[in-house]
């Protein structure tokens, strides 16, 4: 005799109404912005290293897109430490246009490493 199991359907939200998580303070936020810039950075001279250390004699393009995104990480830096001042009004749009820059500087470092991948040391 087969017996066959039905599926479970969630019903009503996920979170109890009235259950309400920590919010993140603008200070915590800059701090978290600031910390995830100083990976960037991190990532950015590990990258630098490598290209330095390949013995490679093309790397002027991934020059210019080290410096590139070095130039936006400062810009970015710099944007970060406004955030705090920000209008309430102002507030959403400025933390959304750090997230998309954020994550813009995230796969510009993604597609230089995958540019690099051939000729650096593993």
């Amino acid at each position: 005799m087969a017996t066959t199991k039905k599926k479970k359907t969630a019903e009503g939200p996920a979170c109890p109404e009235g259950l309400t998580l920590p919010r993140q303070t603008r200070e915590e936020y800059v701090a978290d912005v600031l910390q995830q810039i100083g990976a960037f950075e991190e990532r950015l001279d590990e990258l630098e290293a490598d290209m330095e250390s390949s013995g490679w004699d093309d790397i002027g393009d991934f020059r210019g897109q080290l410096d590139d995104l070095r130039m936006k990480l400062k810009a970015a830096r710099s944007k970060s430490e406004e955030l705090e001042t920000v209008s309430d009004p102002a507030w959403p749009d400025e933390q959304q246009e750090m997230e998309e820059s954020l994550a813009e500087m995230a796969g510009s470092i993604d597609d230089l490493t995958s540019g690099l991948s051939p000729v650096l040391p593993e």
